[in-house]
């Protein structure tokens, strides 16, 4: 009765969200319309009213905005824009003509003041079988030389194409105002006000590219059961970044497969989104790795907590409170781990199964992406009565874009050692733990058990092929009108690549057996 009740609550929640988010009246909602409709607006007082289509808010003084007069004739519309301003150094013009939906926000006016306002999105004649969102912002804030953060702009330098831009900005000042829509089975269901911000690192200079949502609305977070859950503060757009030009799914594969294991993935489906009306292509909503996640997650007090990057540095929390593990690695680095007494100090600053389970996982994708780079560690500080509220460090994946492409490499190797060629797999950071873990008898019993119990009942095939025609029947009716919209993947370099990764658990699993019978004892005590 309980669990029903709060169902009830949410959806009425989701529905005020929805239906009270203005006051004017609109005969139409936001939504998916097979044929034209003829939208009429009414104000509750009288007041004068003025709309954009464009996406901008509307202005009396702007030449984008229009007072209304008239019921508005809202037809299937082609007159796109946005979408043929380069996005990248590797951008790539749209090819054929796409479907736009038409964007309108409008606002209430009653002496001089703005009394009201509200946005619609309206999508005629347009069928998608995946989840939609609608980003509605003003159109500079995205696309302007100077303001814009989704171009390169006045940021750029060609002498340093990947890395420099105006997409290359962090941080608060980054961030632009907009409105987002979200739509399943052609329905609205959820409409508030966000934040945007680019995400990523390299992939920023890509042309399609992640973009991290915040709540900006008055409760500060997002009242929508995304993946079941709500409260969240943030969440991500994902562009499937390094693999947006080839198989497009093996973050989201990879964490997928690996979701039940001792560590956090990231939920995640595949959408649609659009901006300004204009159609932007598949990604991913996926979670994102913050304080709030953890209290939505995991029932700890969000101010209670810390989460940490692979290079020690604070990823959200306070500065200073990343100490204990600074501790944890003055012990290890001090301390022979081989003696039981110091193996069980070890065992209660960390949780020993998350981290031998999150090793084993990236040992076993072939991420060549890491060591030291893409892992986020957290820990709550102060003891709560909570199965997490212990202390103990944790291991959290995120990031396996490049994942899941080379069957033959020695990840354990690069686990245990680093990589020679790539320098920052070598720092002490990256490889002192499980290094001096592996002097202790019980650890490397442990870890064996466990590699060998997640080699023989996840990382099999039969399991990764499904998770795999999941996700690439969700794609492939979509597939053809985004390898349109930004040149790549190509929908047949997409189909056999996305098979590639279908089969890459079969093709690793004997390689990996292998390498791990062959050096793991070895590997272990070289010094």
């Amino acid at each position: 009765m309980k669990k029903i009740l709060l169902l009830l609550a949410i959806t009425i929640l989701c529905f005020l969200s929805v239906s009270l988010f203005s006051q004017l009246l609109i005969s139409h909602e936001s939504g998916f319309y097979d044929i034209t409709i003829t939208v009429e607006i009414k104000s509750t007082v009288g007041g004068e009213i003025y709309y954009t289509i464009d996406g901008s808010t509307p202005r009396i003084d702007s030449k984008n905005t229009f007072k209304y007069s008239q019921p508005l004739v809202i037809q299937k519309n082609y007159e796109n824009e946005y979408m043929y301003i380069p996005t990248s150094p590797i951008w790539e013009k749209p090819s054929g003509t796409f479907e736009k939906a038409t964007v309108l926000r409008v606002i209430e006016v009653s002496n001089g003041n703005i009394t009201d306002s509200t946005v619609r999105t309206y999508f005629i004649g347009v069928n998608h079988k995946l989840p939609v969102f609608s980003i509605i912002t003003d159109p500079e804030n995205l696309f302007d030389d100077e303001k814009g953060i989704y171009v390169p702009g006045k940021l750029f330098d060609p002498s340093n194409p990947f890395w420099t831009g105006n997409y290359q900005q962090r941080g608060d000042t980054s961030e632009r105002p907009a409105i987002m829509e979200y739509f399943e089975e052609g329905k609205l269901k959820y409409r508030t006000e966000i934040g945007i911000r680019i995400h990523g690192e390299f992939t920023r200079s890509l042309p399609i590219k992640s973009l991290r949502l915040y709540a900006r609305n008055k409760e500060k977070e997002f009242r929508y059961p995304f993946f079941g859950r709500i409260g969240y503060k943030k969440l991500l757009l994902r562009n499937a970044g390094n693999d947006w030009e080839t198989a497009y799914m093996r973050d989201v594969f990879t964490q997928r497969l690996f979701k039940n294991l001792n560590f956090d993935t990231q939920d995640n489906y595949s959408v649609v989104h659009y901006i300004n009306g204009e159609y932007w292509g598949i990604s991913y909503l996926m979670e994102y790795y913050d304080q709030r996640y953890l209290q939505v997650k995991y029932g700890v007090n969000e101010k209670n907590t810390v989460i940490i990057n692979y290079d020690l540095t604070i990823q959200d929390g306070k500065e200073g409170d990343q100490k204990s593990f600074l501790d944890l690695m003055d012990f290890v680095r001090n301390n022979d781990l081989s003696i039981k007494e110091n193996y069980d100090k070890v065992c209660e600053m960390i949780d020993i199964d998350n981290f031998i389970d999150f090793k084993i996982a990236e040992i076993l994708s072939a991420n060549t992406d890491w060591l030291g780079n893409n892992e986020r560690i957290w820990r709550v500080l102060k003891p709560e009565n909570n199965k997490y509220g212990d202390g103990k460090w944790r291991w959290m994946m995120y990031d396996m874009d490049l994942a899941m492409w080379d069957p033959t490499h020695d990840t354990l190797k690069t686990a245990i050692f680093g990589d020679p060629e790539i320098p920052w797999t070598t720092t002490e950071e990256a490889t002192l733990i499980l290094k001096k873990l592996l002097e202790n008898e019980e650890f490397r019993a442990k870890f064996t058990e466990r590699f060998y119990y997640i080699l023989n009942n996840i990382f099999i095939p039969e399991l990764a092929e499904s998770i795999a025609d999941d996700i690439i029947g969700k794609l492939n009716d979509e597939m053809k009108r985004h390898s349109q919209r930004w040149g790549k993947p190509t929908y047949e370099a997409w189909q056999n690549e996305s098979e590639w990764v279908k089969k890459f658990v079969e093709y690793r699993r004997d390689i990996i057996r292998s390498i791990f019978e062959e050096n793991f004892i070895k590997y272990s005590m070289k010094k």
